[in-house]
């Protein structure tokens, strides 16, 4: 069982990474070979825009750091989407590694509409901190995410947790949001 996760926060100790560790740990107690991508920092490039994907879908033209790790969602059993909430929507980061996976996308015949490149019976979950107190602030934001990456490429999901600052305070400080985060990690790594 391979899990691998994007943490798309540029923060090492802040409140999505350290649920994206705990969800870690989780997965890795049930014995999943675990991958972190530090979206942040790695060496990447946005979409070129150049629609190779389209005659070589499942493959994106631009070959930086996130090449391997665009490959590897292929390779996955289980993949974790973490970001915090920036300006009403995702991180910047997280946008980017999401205009890349367009290049996962395979045009369907009759010309409209998408059909995933990645193979089926994949899991998801996803992470998102904010600072709003009402965790459904930001639905649209979470909504599109889920919609573009895990859901859009016919992965089913397993969970989602939505860390609210104000509600949960700050989340390496918070031992049931850390659990919920190990048990959700579990549950990712037993899912096949």
């Amino acid at each position: 069982m391979k899990v691998l996760a994007f943490n798309a926060s540029p923060r090492k100790d802040g409140n999505t990474s350290n649920i994206v560790r705990a969800m870690l740990e989780g997965a890795k107690a049930e014995g999943a070979e675990v991958t972190e991508v530090r979206v942040h920092d790695i060496k990447m490039k946005g979409c070129m825009g150049c629609l190779s994907c389209r005659t070589k879908a499942g493959h994106c033209a631009q070959k930086d750091e996130l090449t391997p790790y665009l490959d590897a969602i292929h390779e996955s059993d289980a993949v974790i989407f973490g970001t915090p909430i920036y300006m009403y929507r995702v991180s910047g980061q997280m946008k980017l590694l999401v205009d890349r996976m367009y290049s996962l996308y395979e045009t369907k015949l009759e010309g409209r509409g998408y059909n995933s490149t990645v193979a089926p019976g994949k899991s998801y979950a996803l992470i998102v901190s904010q600072g709003a107190a009402d965790a459904d602030q930001y639905f649209r934001s979470v909504r599109w995410l889920a919609a573009m990456t895990g859901t859009g490429l016919g992965m089913k999901e397993l969970g989602r947790i939505i860390h609210t600052g104000t509600t949960h305070g700050p989340a390496k400080e918070n031992a049931a949001l850390l659990d919920e985060a190990r048990q959700l990690g579990r549950k990712l790594a037993g899912a096949r």
